[in-house]
């Protein structure tokens, strides 16, 4: 009987790289931090606005070049490459909504299925007001679920978004196909990631920092991780050791 191995993604080590590559590209991190933080901020300020299409635009490029950076790939900012990672990006994000969608509408579907008395109706729509929604049970859910999906959704995928930057194949199918066997992996990544950023904002939610404060810390974080995704990718796809 013959067994499939494959390439276990080492975690807490490409944590550690990540933090190294930091560490030993000083000044491009924190200018790259600097750069985020202004642009994450103007994204959370232009909210709802028609300002925050053009702003989450240059985030696009921005991280884009970080990548780039990253493999050395130069110049950083390649309208070529930026555009062929456009389509599997569109695709992430196609997926993503429609998943996160599906997540919404769940709670509420056995309302709009036929049979259904009215007396259960009503009891079910007191129920989803009362208790679900006030109490954020149903965002709760969503985000447990989301998360546990994330590594199907986003974090293997978003391998095949890296690869276009850098002007490999942005082919889906490769980025799932060089990424089996490491769905814990990923999702404790997830998880990570996830806890990072809530510990950033109940803390300063708790401690009544303002918003601007409170976007230094996550851009930075945002950055972080941004450099722990290109030492996974680096270690899925690519033929050498890390870059640190």
């Amino acid at each position: 009987m013959i067994t499939e191995t494959y390439n276990r993604l080492p975690l807490f080590a490409i944590l550690r790289d990540a933090w190294l590559f930091c560490k030993s590209h000083a000044r491009a991190t924190v200018l790259f931090c600097l750069l985020n933080y202004f642009v994450c901020a103007g994204a959370a300020y232009s909210w709802k606005t028609v300002c925050f299409w053009p702003v989450l635009a240059i985030m696009y490029v921005l991280w884009g070049a970080l990548f780039r950076y990253c493999f050395k790939k130069t110049p950083y900012v390649a309208w070529r490459a930026m555009l062929s990672s456009m389509v599997p990006s569109s695709k992430i994000l196609v997926l993503t909504v429609l998943v996160v969608s599906l997540l919404i509408v769940l709670p509420i579907l056995p309302l709009f299925l036929p049979h259904m008395s009215p007396e259960f109706i009503d009891k079910y729509s007191y129920f989803l007001q009362s208790h679900m929604q006030e109490d954020g049970i149903v965002d709760a859910v969503i985000n447990v679920i989301a998360t546990l999906l994330s590594p199907l959704i986003l974090y293997r995928p978003v391998f095949a978004w890296i690869s276009s930057l850098i002007g490999r194949s942005g082919l889906l199918k490769s980025a799932f196909e060089k990424t089996r066997g490491n769905y814990w992996e990923l999702l404790l990544l997830a998880v990570i990631v996830n806890l990072s950023g809530s510990c950033i904002y109940y803390v300063a939610g708790a401690a009544a920092v303002p918003l601007w404060l409170m976007m230094l810390p996550l851009s930075v974080l945002v950055i972080y991780f941004n450099i722990v995704l290109a030492q996974c990718y680096a270690f899925f796809f690519l033929e050498i050791e890390p870059a640190r």
